[in-house]
């Protein structure tokens, strides 16, 4: 028998890997995915225009009114040609054009209308030929007889604008989605969910398909603006925000409503149409805010409003709006329009609202993206028929496979030892942990009122939790651990320090875990908790929730216990030796990495994350974090050699082996940047391991993880689906919606408990490794059912799901900065109504004691 992993000359950087082959293990299966093939695309020259209007540097919402304008389409008409725009600067046409290489005119969009003396909207418009986009190349693409470049890619752009073209003159376009208000669900905060549509263009094996989806995106609620800023604040009246602006502290929310747009009544019906754009707002409200009229008066907003409008204002305190024009408007009075995507990070809560909203059952989800096909009606789009374009209106049905499940062990002395689980989901009743943990030094800290939570409550917990640790094979020797309650009058820091101290005194002996009682989940206390012991402490934490310790489940306390054991330094599960194929191979180290960014508008840092393998069979993996830049996706080299040498050393620290080989997976990176984490990453890392050692050069394989598109999977046979209708876990699908030439799969390997299961998108990008298809993908599969903190398999593989949580938790280690709440409401910001990105400063180390400890589960 062949060896697994064979040894072989490295590979050139610059390559991407070619499909070695395709896997054979596993039931055969047929599948429904969401794509529809394309029956036949533009078989005639198409060109390709560059558009500039003015200097190049108008607004989106300007260029459209240009192009849009008559005196423009005028002159694009006279070829009697639909002629495709991006919004930006790019257009195509079915052959050239009548005015040849080049058009310049001038869009007057004030033609028609009474001249405003010194204000001039003209606009000069240029349009030259630039480039002819070649179908046949995509074609060759297609059939791997031609590599990606940037022809294939302008070509598959043409088509994306091409589908988009006549959607996007009755819906609202956003990027590849569009929406309707039409069934909006209203969420918390003044804004609403909207359903749309998704459809992309992609090039798979041999053909040409449209994915097609369905979308949700969240929009501002339209309608009057202080309405929506009540609801925004969570207030329950226009009167109550009117007093929360009274104070600085409260117009700094004003932020998110920077470059709203929005519309006035009281000029009359003529003038509804007329959007303005917040930009700003004022300090001093309607009542003090003065002009000077055309006749010299000064008057306040307040009376100019009264005088000319006969309105008095019920509000006249609050700031007012202000536009780039530098005219001024009283909130009371703006109307917000619809159709406005929000584009900040939702809350918890209107997460978890959100999730209701988009989860649907397979069932339903199929029937959603069959109206969505319906609604696009391709065959009567009049466009889609100038250009030949023309789309199969059914669901691919591809040829995938089911993996069979792992074996996985359990510690001596469990019910089963070894087992298979079904369904993806087992049971903890009953089993020991593989390698279960002593507790002998450990205290806990309540932040709840002690006449709320009396002691008794909390010693109870601990027994539960006690008896619980011990019934999985852990022994227990401090079994009265204190219980301290968090002082008010005391920062965080001397709280943590004082039940750390308690607990060490209580055996005199380092304390190994401090457990604390949180009466909510919100970000604090949370996250100083984690700092203090992280880095001020390097002792291990874990919060629960004060609803959870009243009711002291077992169940609950089973879960904790899986988080405990972790990070104490043990190991709950093992794969079989059988189902790893790894086992008794070259020492090889797992690593997952993870870049995490801020909100939008946020000047927050971007955080890069990395996980590496602690023992041989990666059951257990140390985890490193710091900032990295501001919104950048490729993790510099600085941290890569910081990451790879810290992870290698506790690797063999741990081990006493230096590994011969390294599987790098990697998460959140778009397709256009795979050359990238090629080029700067993979580079730095073969950097990072000559560092070490001259001559150290371990093979190395690149995975990229994404479950960021949207291809889904049904079953075609019910015997395929679970209970739900969802595909069974070890789906893997990699023909047909697949990459025509590269080494990619999807892979469903969990229980999707509600809504639709979405498939992981594994694309090995670099592979000095060769592992046998067959064996990558049960590799890959089988990992996702050793996840320390659960007893199903995962969605995701856990280097990734390690190195994801990782970044979560490093933005407690983050170094916060001071706002400038002036800034804020006046409109001196950066991005869309957020912050100015400032200095990116390095995380505070991880303490020493916690090197290889699991600090993140």
């Amino acid at each position: 028998m062949a060896p697994i992993l064979p040894a072989q000359s490295p590979l050139a950087l610059t390559n991407l890997v070619k499909r070695p082959g395709y896997g054979t293990a596993g039931t055969p299966t047929k599948f429904y995915v969401n794509h529809f093939r394309i029956a036949s695309f533009p078989d005639v020259e198409i060109v390709q225009y560059d558009v500039q209007v003015n200097a190049g540097a108008d607004t989106r919402a300007l260029i459209k009114k240009v192009w849009n304008s008559a005196t423009l389409q005028e002159r694009l008409g006279e070829s009697g040609k639909p002629v495709i725009f991006d919004g930006n600067r790019l257009a195509w046409s079915r052959g050239p054009l009548a005015f040849g290489d080049e058009l310049s005119v001038v869009v007057d969009l004030d033609e028609g209308r009474p001249a405003r003396p010194g204000r001039s909207n003209k606009h000069r418009v240029l349009i030259r030929k630039a480039a002819i986009v070649s179908m046949q190349i995509l074609e060759e693409y297609m059939n791997n007889r031609y590599s990606m470049d940037n022809e294939v890619l302008v070509a598959i752009n043409f088509l994306d604008h091409l589908l988009r073209e006549t959607p996007s003159k009755r819906l609202i376009a956003i990027k590849r989605s569009f929406f309707q208000s039409q069934g909006a669900s209203p969420l918390d905060g003044g804004v609403e969910a909207w359903k749309g549509i998704f459809q992309s263009v992609r090039a798979s094996m041999g053909q040409l398909t449209v994915n097609v989806d369905v979308a949700t995106t969240v929009f501002w609620s339209s309608g009057p603006l202080l309405e929506v800023l009540t609801k925004f604040m969570g207030l329950r009246s226009p009167d109550d925000t009117a007093n929360r602006l009274s104070n600085p502290n409260g117009r700094r929310e004003l932020r998110r409503f920077r470059k709203l747009s929005f519309f006035i009544k009281y000029r009359g019906p003529e003038h509804e149409k007329k959007t303005f754009i917040v930009d700003g707002f004022t300090e001093e409200g309607a009542d003090t805010t003065t002009f000077t009229t055309k006749e010299g008066e000064t008057l306040t907003v307040a009376q100019y409003f009264t005088r000319t409008y006969n309105i008095r204002l019920r509000y006249p305190s609050i700031p007012l709006i202000k536009t780039k024009k530098g005219a001024s408007f009283p909130m009371e009075l703006a109307i917000i329009q619809e159709g406005q995507r929000y584009p900040y990070k939702i809350s918890d809560r209107q997460t978890a609202d959100m999730i209701k909203i988009t989860a649907q059952r397979p069932d339903v989800r199929m029937n959603a993206i069959r109206t969505n096909v319906r609604t696009l009606g391709w065959d009567n789009d009049p466009v889609l028929k100038a250009y030949n374009l023309k789309i199969q209106p059914e669901m691919i049905v591809t040829d995938g496979r089911i993996l069979p499940p792992p074996v996985i062990n359990y510690g001596a002395g469990s019910k089963k030892v070894s087992l298979q689980p079904q369904d993806g989901r087992w049971n903890l009743i009953g089993q020991k942990l593989a390698l279960p943990q002593k507790l002998e030094s450990w205290g806990v800290m309540v932040f709840a009122d002690n006449r709320r939570t009396p002691e008794q409550v909390i010693q109870n917990f601990v027994r539960t939790f006690i008896n619980v640790h011990r019934g999985h094979g852990g022994e227990v020797t401090q079994m009265s651990p204190p219980i301290l309650y968090a002082s008010a009058q005391r920062d965080m820091n001397t709280n943590v320090r004082e039940i750390f101290n308690a607990a060490g005194n209580a055996v005199r002996k380092r304390p190994q875990l401090l457990l604390f009682v949180l009466p909510s989940r919100g970000a604090e206390p949370y996250n100083s908790i984690k700092a203090a012991c992280d880095i001020g402490l390097g002792v291990c934490s874990q919060c629960v929730q004060l609803r959870h310790v009243e009711q002291a489940k077992p169940q609950y306390c089973a879960n904790v216990d899986l988080k405990v054991n972790s990070k104490l330094g043990g190991t709950n599960v093992f794969l079989d030796k059988n189902c790893y194929p790894l086992y008794n191979k070259e020492p090889t180290i797992i690593l997952g990495a993870d870049v995490s960014h801020p909100a939008p508008g946020s000047g927050r840092a971007s955080f890069a994350s990395m996980v590496g393998s602690l023992d041989l069979q990666a059951t257990r993996y140390a985890g490193i974090v710091n900032t990295n830049g501001h919104r950048v996706e490729v993790i510099n080299s600085r941290n890569i050699q910081v990451f790879v040498t810290t992870l290698l050393r506790q690797f063999r620290s741990n081990t006493g082996k230096v590994p011969g080989r390294i599987f790098y997976f990697r998460d959140g990176v778009s397709e256009g940047q795979y050359q990238q984490i090629i080029d700067q990453e993979l580079a730095d890392i073969k950097k990072a391991c000559e560092s070490l050692s001259a001559g150290y050069k371990p093979f190395v394989t690149v995975v990229i993880c994404s479950k960021r598109h949207h291809s889904r999977v049904f079953p075609v046979n019910r015997n395929a689906g679970d209970r739900n209708g969802n595909v069974l876990p070890g789906t893997i699908i990699e023909r047909d919606i697949t990459h025509p030439s590269e080494y990619d799969f999807y892979l469903v390997s969990h229980v999707a408990l509600q809504g639709t299961a979405r498939p992981v998108h594994y694309h090995v990008i670099h592979d000095e490794n060769q592992m046998p298809v067959d064996y990558f993908q049960a590799f890959v599969y089988n990992m996702c059912y050793v996840f320390a903190r659960a007893t199903t398999s995962v969605s995701l593989c856990p280097p990734v799901y390690y190195a994801h949580l990782a970044g979560q938790r490093g933005r407690a280690h983050e170094e916060t900065r001071e706002e400038d709440s002036a800034s804020l409401i006046s409109g001196r910001t950066g991005g869309s109504g957020g912050e100015e990105p400032g200095e990116v400063k390095d995380v505070k180390p991880l303490h020493p004691s916690l090197a290889g400890a699991m600090w993140y589960i």
